[in-house]
């Protein structure tokens, strides 16, 4: 077989796309050897799965100790893999692979839509540049294998009407439930999809009805198992996780319309846009109808803050792409009846280096940046050697965002981290973490740590840059605050003093 022959076969250039976008990610996520500040969470739960074979639920460094509550199945899928491979190469490569996958799933979706390979290949190449897609490179983060599932649900749903992809769907649908609470996404959409399917007179198999019904059962039945005590002890408040409302009033932070805008990319945008309109007033379509739903259950999620920015958005513009097919399948035909025929290669390639600019440079330049929201060396330097000089019942006191870096690396006790649930009094301990480096009087810095009993205090540049000051100013020749180590900005102070 020569070249000519295989460039036609789509998957010479599936293959080609996942490479490319693969090679991409991971120089990306090997421009620093670290990781960001919440994948260390995951680390410990795969280090643990792998050492005694079961997830880290009853957490003794955690705020001191607690219960932690999460679907087991991304750490057990990580943790295999880590039986053959270092857990931070697997931590690095795993997650990326499988971001790097969407394209397939998209192809065959787009194919599903358009039945046209070449549009189906050009949306399957701009899954793998969406700029969103790029923020979390080095969190380990579940969204990249909830993303696989949930779309390769709804090609199952696609084909509902074939006997081996009911059974695909339900094996996929326990797989989901067993990852993630973003199955959520899924059902909400699902359940829209049926009232939009009602309101526009489609026609719903029962098939589909029913492995709707049994998804929606089972989402709720197994997160019920999972989060009874988080919905004992939140009651209905647990659908925010406990998040601090001080976290949940800067939901969209300092997130303006033109970053959001950049982060999706311009051409999926109007492209998908126009699907939306065009399935509601020129072409109905169960297909399309079933993607628009999901990408509305995405944004109904982000605008009650039920799920975090970057996550909602990851959703929200992958079905943007995926309908993008079907927008360039009916530009396409246009331009053929039109007079303007003669420039269609012209404006194909217009349009490519549109995506370009607005997607593939974007995605390349939030990957780098990111890439530098990372812990130095001397924060990790700093942290094991608290794992071997401090007391094992030592409380080590660092903002919310260097919580999981303490337990992971110094193996003790932080103050806060991010895992909300089950924590009581949520807000004031954040408030207090928050005055313990921002207080200018040493009073109430140390009154707040006798609080809490602990005698430890983690400083570093990212402490600094977190509360945007250039250093805490009571820590400075204090007897009451004593540096106990430091190297380069991070620092570890041990109080002496008592404030009753």
């Amino acid at each position: 077989m020569n070249f000519k022959d295989l460039k036609d076969k789509p998957a010479f250039w599936l293959i080609l796309i996942f490479v490319l976008v693969l090679a991409v990610r991971l120089y990306i996520a090997f421009q620093t050897p670290m990781f960001n500040y919440d994948a260390y969470f995951t680390l410990r739960q795969v280090e643990h799965i792998k050492d005694t074979g079961f997830p880290l639920y009853k957490d003794p460094l955690s705020y001191g100790g607690k219960t932690q509550l999460f679907a087991p199945l991304n750490y057990y899928v990580l943790a295999t893999f880590s039986l053959i491979f270092p857990p931070e190469l697997v931590g690095k490569i795993l997650p990326n692979i499988f971001a790097a996958l969407l394209i397939v799933i998209v192809y065959y979706l787009s194919l599903k839509i358009t039945k046209n390979m070449r549009i189906s290949l050009t949306t399957a190449f701009m899954s793998g540049f969406i700029p969103i897609y790029f923020l979390d490179i080095n969190k380990i983060t579940v969204d990249y294998l909830a993303v696989l599932l949930v779309f390769s649900i709804i090609y199952c749903i696609f084909r509902i009407g074939e006997r081996k992809y009911v059974d695909y769907a339900l094996i996929l649908m326990f797989l989901l439930v067993l990852t993630t609470p973003l199955a959520f996404i899924l059902i909400i959409g699902l359940l829209l999809y049926l009232l939009l399917s009602k309101l526009e007179n489609l026609s719903i198999e029962m098939k589909e009805l029913e492995i709707i019904l049994f998804f929606t059962f089972l989402v709720f039945w197994v997160n019920l198992l999972i989060y009874k005590n988080a919905f004992l002890t939140h009651g209905l408040l647990v659908v925010w996780q406990n998040i601090p409302v001080q976290m949940l009033s800067n939901f969209f932070g300092q997130t303006t319309f033109i970053e959001l805008f950049l982060t999706v990319s311009i051409i999926p945008l109007i492209f998908g846009v126009y699907a939306y309109y065009a399935a509601f007033h020129i072409e109905h379509s169960k297909e399309i109808m079933l993607l628009i739903s999901v990408g509305m259950s995405s944004f109904i999620l982000l605008w009650f803050k039920l799920t975090d920015l970057i996550t909602g958005l990851i959703f929200l513009s992958i079905t943007l792409v995926i309908l993008t097919a079907y927008s360039l399948k009916r530009f396409g035909d246009f331009i053929t009846k039109s007079k303007i025929q003669k420039y269609k290669w012209a404006l194909y390639t217009l349009l490519l280096i549109l995506f370009i600019v607005t997607a593939i440079v974007p995605s390349v330049i939030f990957g780098m940046q990111r890439t530098k929201i990372t812990p130095s060396s001397d924060d990790v330097a700093v942290l094991k050697w608290a794992s071997t000089n401090l007391p094992q019942d030592a409380i080590i006191t660092s903002t919310l965002g260097e919580g999981n870096l303490v337990t992971y690396y110094a193996h003790r006790k932080n103050l806060m981290d991010n895992n909300f649930l089950l924590t009581p009094r949520i807000d004031q301990r954040l408030l207090d973490i928050n005055e313990i480096y921002t207080t200018t009087f040493e009073t109430k810095a140390l009154g707040t740590l006798n609080k809490y009993n602990s005698k430890y205090v983690l400083i570093t540049s990212n402490t600094l840059q977190t509360y945007n000051l250039k250093d805490i100013s009571y820590v400075k020749d204090n007897k009451c605050f004593l540096p106990q180590y430091y190297i380069g900005n991070a620092y570890i102070y041990y109080t002496t003093c008592k404030v009753e």
